[in-house]
């Protein structure tokens, strides 16, 4: 599995019958390659980082990529598509914080809530009209997904933990040495300026 994009970008969710909100959602890409066929998928994931079970999934295979590509007009082939959907992902990150942003994501909804499937989609906006770039359908991570999406998020929190506990380590014992050194040459100045003085 190769991880090609990992970012928070600013979302508009509108579900039905309710007030379209802005939140902010990582979203993860990566291709994933099953031996022995070399058959690739390209596997779109969103999560949340404030809520843990939030997780919405699309895989994406080369046979997948067809039928899309028919349906939306798309002009690239599958080995191309990953990087031009992370140019326009990163589209939407440069331009998030601007007041008008040409380049939006939105995520729409059937239900009133923001569960089952999802349209996450890429819109440019001129003057003229809004224009869908992109739409894919993401569906809510089972119960299997979203406990092994914990495990991963647990496993990833460890090993940071460790690697921050060994730095601190090594920050306290190279102050220790530091401390030690300063009293060891503080010791010797002052038997220094004692001998001066006698």
């Amino acid at each position: 599995m190769e991880e090609l994009f990992s970012k928070v970008l600013q979302i508009s969710v509108r579900c039905r019958d309710s007030e379209e909100r802005k939140t902010s959602i990582r979203i993860s890409i990566d291709l994933h390659v099953t031996s022995p066929v070399h058959k690739r998928d390209l596997r779109v994931k969103l999560t949340d980082d404030k809520d843990p079970f939030f997780l919405f999934k699309l895989s994406i295979s080369e046979e997948d990529f067809q039928s899309l590509k028919v349906q939306q007009g798309l002009l690239v082939d599958f080995a191309s598509f990953p990087q031009k959907f992370i140019d326009l992902l990163n589209l939407c990150y440069s331009e998030q914080e601007s007041e008008n942003p040409r380049f939006l994501l939105h995520i729409s909804c059937q239900s009133s809530v923001l569960d089952g499937p999802v349209a996450l989609s890429v819109v440019e906006t001129n003057a003229f009209k809004h224009l869908n770039h992109l739409s894919l359908r993401l569906v809510q991570g089972s119960d299997k997904e979203i406990k092994e999406y914990l495990a991963l998020c647990l496993s990833s929190l460890k090993a940071e933990k460790q690697l921050l506990e060994q730095n601190l380590q090594k920050t306290e014992d190279n102050l220790s040495r530091q401390l030690s050194y300063a009293q060891q040459t503080l010791t010797e100045k002052t038997k220094e300026l004692e001998k001066l003085r006698s």
